[in-house]
């Protein structure tokens, strides 16, 4: 399924990446997660983008798991 245009709620983004509200708000100022805003001022994320980013944290914590299995 093609996601690319798919959005995710702030809350949908966390629960995904298993962080806060708070940190995926965090990730938008520090530029690593991109949102639009509805008309209402709501954030809404791109879910191909959370998706990545949550690859890319999980690929970091079993990497440090390994590192530390040796």
């Amino acid at each position: 399924m093609d996601n690319r245009f798919l959005f995710l709620r702030t809350m949908d983004a966390a629960e995904r990446l298993g962080c806060s509200t708070e940190r995926v708000r965090q990730l938008e100022r520090e530029g690593k997660l991109r949102a639009e805003r509805t008309p209402s001022g709501q954030r809404i994320f791109y879910s191909n983008e959370v998706e990545n980013l949550a690859n890319q944290r999980a690929a970091i914590k079993a990497s440090a798991a390994t590192v530390g299995d040796e």
